[in-house]
């Protein structure tokens, strides 16, 4: 049995997808997979109507109720529901049942293999300083092969206060490494004093036709598609202005993030991740400074931008660079009437440097993955 442990827990569509596509990916080839049911207060609570939010002081973890989240949820009312009951929907049927809270009666004895990752499984801020269960500090881990899997601290390098016990546990407990953003893998490397690799975020393991079939597309068709990870206005601006000039709808799919969206743009957060790949399958173009909304954009090649996120660009940019694609990176948009946005893109070319980076993450997978009775 291989064993997963990832964000598979969270209401957010780029967690489950790419905690549904490594899944997907190990089953295609033969092998048992199960996600190890973690899931501390501290990372769900993010995601509750009434969200909690909380911090680390001195090894100690401190909860409060987020009053930003809880506005913008009843400002919500039901789309929210309607939102989280697709989530748990998709959860229950592609993934796993609810999982567990915290590390009580979690045990990787029965596991042959462990990935851990992908995602943001070792960025301090996002699991509220290193959480020891994603550095391989778990019960049973000595009877199992530990390996990461494109997993990610979120930039090139991690914060200095966290790198030494970084890599005592890492450098102990990992078999193997690899991380998402290829600019962090010699930093990595150099701290561990081993090789690490960079590896594919598992959604783009699994073609472009596996995904059309997962999408559950909407009725409306031939809109901007707006995905933000974090409120960006100059993209916001852009796509209203653009949305005028063309005549067509402007779609949001994330959830909002700063008060009421610019007026022309229209919220559709109802859905999971099967709607979310949906809706990128019928949009006429795609502006985001999300990661995977731009991973996706290329997927289902769809005309994109992706704008310059404000401290989490590591790896979008890394994406683009491997790919060719560079002159998709935005800071700020350029003028409307410049054309650059439907500028034919060499999407032959995309596929064929895309194909040569599943097939080097596709080998690490294989010379990693060992069930009890293989040789290793």
């Amino acid at each position: 049995m291989i064993g997963l442990l990832t964000f598979h827990w969270a209401d957010d569509y780029g967690a489950m997808l790419q905690a549904y596509a490594l899944k997907r990916y190990l089953e295609k080839a033969g092998r048992s997979v199960e996600f190890i049911p973690y899931a501390p207060v501290k990372l769900t609570g993010r995601y509750w109507w009434c969200p909690l939010a909380a911090s680390e002081q001195e090894g100690k973890l401190r909860y409060w109720p987020s009053r930003s989240g809880w506005k913008r949820n009843l400002a919500l009312g039901g789309d929210f529901w309607k939102r989280k009951r697709a989530m748990c929907r998709f959860r229950r049927q592609r993934l796993a049942p609810p999982p567990k809270r915290g590390l009580k009666r979690i045990s990787l004895e029965k596991y042959s293999c462990v990935f851990v990752g992908s995602d943001q499984v070792w960025n301090p801020v996002i699991t509220v300083g290193l959480d020891s269960a994603y550095l391989g500090n778990l019960p049973g881990k000595e009877s199992c092969r530990l390996v990461s899997y494109a997993a990610s601290f979120g930039a090139s390098a991690l914060p200095a206060e966290a790198a030494g016990t970084f890599a005592e546990a890492v450098g102990k407990n990992f078999a193997a490494v690899s991380v998402r953003e290829r600019r962090a893998a010699p930093f990595l490397s150099s701290l561990l004093r081993r090789e690490v690799e960079d590896a594919l975020d598992p959604v783009l393991l699994l073609e472009r036709e596996e995904w059309e079939r997962l999408g559950n597309r909407p009725a409306e068709e031939g809109y901007i598609l707006v995905y933000s990870a974090e409120y960006n206005e100059p993209m916001l601006r852009y796509a209203q202005q653009l949305a005028r000039r063309l005549q067509i709808k402007a779609v949001q799919i994330s959830m909002p993030l700063r008060g009421k969206l610019p007026e022309g743009i229209e919220l559709r957060v109802q859905g999971g991740p099967a709607e979310f790949v949906g809706y990128l399958q019928n949009a006429a173009c795609v502006l985001t400074n999300s990661f995977h909304g731009t991973a996706f954009s290329v997927l289902l090649e769809k005309p994109f931008f992706a704008f310059r996120h404000s401290f989490l660009n590591a790896r979008l940019e890394d994406l683009l660079e491997k790919l060719g694609l560079q002159a998709r990176i935005r800071t700020e948009p350029p003028p409307l009437d410049s054309g650059e946005l439907w500028e034919a893109v060499d999407w032959a070319g995309v596929r064929e440097r895309l194909d040569a980076e599943r097939a080097r993450s596709g080998r690490f997978i294989q010379e990693n993955l060992r069930e009890r009775g293989e040789p290793s």
